[in-house]
Order: C-alpha cells, then structure tokens, then sequence
C-alpha cells in the first residue's frame, strides 16, 4: 500500500477514524493540540496530519537506509 492510500479509501478511513476516536474516548492522550469536543474531528485531524497510520505501513529506520543504500 502507498503512502496515504488510506486518505482515497472512505471505508478504511472511517474504521482508523472510528477506532481512533474510540481510543480517544477511552482516555488515550491526543497527538495534536486542538480546541474540538468531537473526538472524531480530533481523529481525523491526527490521520491527516500523518500521526496516526495504518500498523505494517510505517518503515523503521532499519528499512529506510537498506532502500537509500541499495
């Protein structure tokens, strides 16, 4: 999966969005400061500003210089 694919997708979108803003709602701390009562707006904000991705999509550092040397 590309890079932010996931931002073409609405089902996928509204699951990371759905099950960050239930994090939310259990008391998870926020990764962005924002004045929103809606925990679905504060989810949707962290997804599109790259805090929040997919789990597998994100490449370790290990990965990153394996690519850039080869």
């Amino acid at each position: 999966m590309k890079e932010n694919d996931y931002l073409d997708n609405k089902y996928l979108l509204t699951m990371m969005v759905a099950k960050r803003a239930k994090q939310l709602n259990q008391g998870f701390k926020s990764l962005i400061e924002m004045d929103a009562k809606n925990n679905r707006l504060l989810a949707l904000k962290e997804i599109l500003e790259g805090k929040i991705y997919i789990k597998g999509e994100k490449k370790s550092p290990s990965e990153e210089s394996e690519k850039n040397d080869g």
